[in-house]
């Protein structure tokens, strides 16, 4: 059923697997994948863990609930960095998937919290928004950074793609005067 060398143990065939894993009650498998993602970050080497960042940050998004608030901090940051690697792969759906749960992760106190993680994943949520069209959720992103009372420099990302997604919905007048607020 399973081959087994010195580091690693793998099923022999994936319906194997796949019948292993109905064995885990229902309730359950969420909390076991999480226990993968978990086990599989702390056993990878840097290298390993980049080749492959989308299985184990989805793994431990399963079991985002059931974790401490340590633990939220580190999967926030595990959620940006994937979702920046999906959007450097023009992945900007799946980007907005990763940066939406980074930003469940740090939940309420992601401002008072963990303030760059949570200016990041707003930032680059709200690019990977502008890019697929979705202004919508683009605006709302931008606007709660910008309602924020942090440094004029850390605005400075999502205020140009505001101005950028006026321009290229054809509200010009729009996008001068809100590089003008900008600037005041």
């Amino acid at each position: 059923l399973c081959e087994v060398d010195e580091e690693e143990c793998r099923f022999v065939h994936d319906q194997i697997q796949s019948a292993a894993f109905d064995l885990i009650c229902p309730d359950q498998r969420d909390s076991f994948r999480g226990r993968i993602g978990s086990i599989l970050l702390q056993s990878l080497s840097p290298q390993e863990l980049e080749a492959c960042l989308f299985e184990v940050v989805g793994l431990m998004n399963c079991a985002a609930s059931e974790i401490t608030e340590e633990e939220r901090d580190e999967l926030a940051k595990m959620n940006l960095k994937a979702g920046i690697k999906a959007s450097q792969h023009a992945a900007f759906d799946t980007a907005k998937v990763y940066f939406k749960a980074g930003r469940e992760a740090l939940g309420s106190r992601g401002w008072e919290g963990d303030y760059r993680t949570k200016l990041d994943i707003c930032s680059d949520w709200a690019n990977a928004c502008y890019v697929t069209g979705d202004f919508e959720k683009m605006d709302e992103l931008i606007d709660e950074v910008l309602s924020r009372d942090i440094d004029t420099k850390e605005k400075y990302r999502v205020s140009d793609i505001k101005v950028n997604s006026l321009l290229i919905r054809g509200k010009v007048n729009e996008s001068i005067d809100a590089a003008l607020d900008f600037r005041r």
